[in-house]
């Protein structure tokens, strides 16, 4: 058995480490939590911006090509892209005149309206 003498140490020293662990454990900062995460979330939704911009670029080049089927394509999975979060509502309603005037065969009107979508993304 143990006359106490050899235990004592043992138990400082558990004593110590435990302190130790607890001066070197960081607290949690909610704030910068919440800062990094609205961070991601804006780095995100900028990616998407710029993935969209990209894409109705490629519409347009569709319409200079001569090419209304493929560009209605990628205008109708752009415009499912659209949300409240990446764009204001002028760019979702922008989005669905330009697809009627492809609709119509007037395709300067659209292009124009296009570029103007791609303007409301790129200013966020």
């Amino acid at each position: 058995m143990s006359d106490g003498k050899h235990g004592a140490p043992v138990l400082a020293l558990l004593a110590a480490f435990a302190a130790a662990g607890a001066q070197a454990a960081p607290e949690f900062d909610e704030g910068a939590f919440e800062r990094r995460q609205q961070q991601q979330v804006q780095q995100q939704q900028q990616e998407a911006r710029s993935a969209l911009s990209l894409q109705l670029r490629a519409v347009e080049v569709e319409l200079y090509c001569d090419h209304p089927r493929q560009a209605l394509n990628l205008m109708r999975e752009a415009r499912g892209q659209l949300t409240a979060e990446l764009a204001p509502g002028e760019a979702r309603h922008e989005m669905e005149q330009a697809i009627w005037h492809v609709r119509h065969g007037e395709t300067r009107e659209a292009i124009a309206l296009l570029e103007q979508t791609r303007e409301r993304l790129q200013q966020g």
